[in-house]
């Protein structure tokens, strides 16, 4: 995939990634003992105009939340109406637009985002864009080839990992700025490392997928897709456990380490892209439908 533009990729990927504070790393300790697990409701925030994203800064306990702003079916359209909210971190809205597009870098229909080396990154339609989380919401636009329909955004501390839905391609963009393509699945939707793995699910084909990271090996399939609907947002717990997110089936839902048993944790209607803040233990999801945010502690007991 090298190109003329990947030349200037390296050169602003190779300093926007030095000092990535692993805001989304999973935890690289030894093997933990499975739990049991639930989710308690502590509080539903409303005011947000379709919200599709939550990310935690790690470093300040601020919350940011991604809203399309556009009409139904309409998700991928270029009308500049996008905005970035950001949230406290006990939930209260600090600033509802707390970015909004201009002129020269509008924002559309921001998708997923990632925290990594005091950057917010977000995935817009085909284009991969940043801003600056010093004050100064500097926006730039990271330059990548032949994309469609970006969606989820992650990082494991040192480089990131995005999907595109359109086009049914991950990449991985490492500190040197090389853009890599992961062999994935139809329709791919969330994604996440951990502890040097990778997981992603698939909308359409309502699965959950381990890929390989070095992008030599083919997609495995868990072999669940009767459970869910369209599967959005992926998480993985320290123990193995996944949390996933499934949009039309209304749900959030656990896979155990064991890849075999399904547990349902919430009933939540247009359940988006969830994100995590581990430090506090507490589960954040987008109803996107709903213009709402819900925030959940994540129970766990020893078996």
């Amino acid at each position: 995939m090298m190109s003329k533009q990947l030349i200037l990729l390296t050169a602003i990927i190779a300093i926007m990634f030095s000092g990535c504070d692993e805001n989304d790393v999973h935890s690289n300790s030894s093997a933990v003992q499975p739990m049991s697990i639930s989710l308690k409701l502590i509080k539903e925030v409303g005011g947000f105009d379709i919200p599709e994203c939550v990310v935690v800064d790690k470093s300040t306990g601020d919350i940011y939340v991604s809203n399309i702003v556009t009409a139904e079916e309409a998700y991928w359209t270029d009308d500049g109406n996008g905005f970035i909210s950001l949230l406290s971190s006990d939930g209260q809205i600090k600033e509802l637009e707390w970015l909004i597009g201009t002129p020269e870098i509008p924002i559309h229909t921001p998708k997923g985002m990632a925290i990594c080396g005091g950057w917010l990154y977000f995935t817009d339609n085909a284009s991969l864009k940043r801003v600056s989380l010093d004050g100064s919401k500097k926006v730039e636009i990271i330059p990548l080839d032949q994309t469609q329909q970006l969606n989820d955004l992650a990082t494991d501390g040192t480089s990131l990992w995005l999907t595109d839905s359109g086009a049914g391609k991950a990449y991985h963009l490492d500190q040197q700025g090389t853009v890599q393509e992961i062999p994935a699945v139809e329709n791919i939707n969330g994604i996440t490392p951990w502890k040097g793995r990778l997981f992603a699910v698939s909308w359409k084909l309502h699965e959950v997928y381990e890929l390989d990271p070095s992008g030599k090996n083919t997609h495995k399939a868990f072999g669940l897709s009767d459970h869910f609907v369209n599967l959005d947002g992926i998480e993985v717990l320290d123990d193995g456990t996944f949390i996933l997110s499934d949009f039309k089936g209304n749900q959030i839902v656990a896979v155990l380490p064991d890849r075999k048993t399904v547990i349902k944790l919430a009933d939540a209607e247009s359940a988006a892209d969830i994100g995590i803040d581990r430090q506090r233990s507490r589960l954040y999801v987008p109803l996107f439908s709903k213009n709402k945010i819900r925030v959940y502690e994540i129970c766990r007991d020893e078996k």
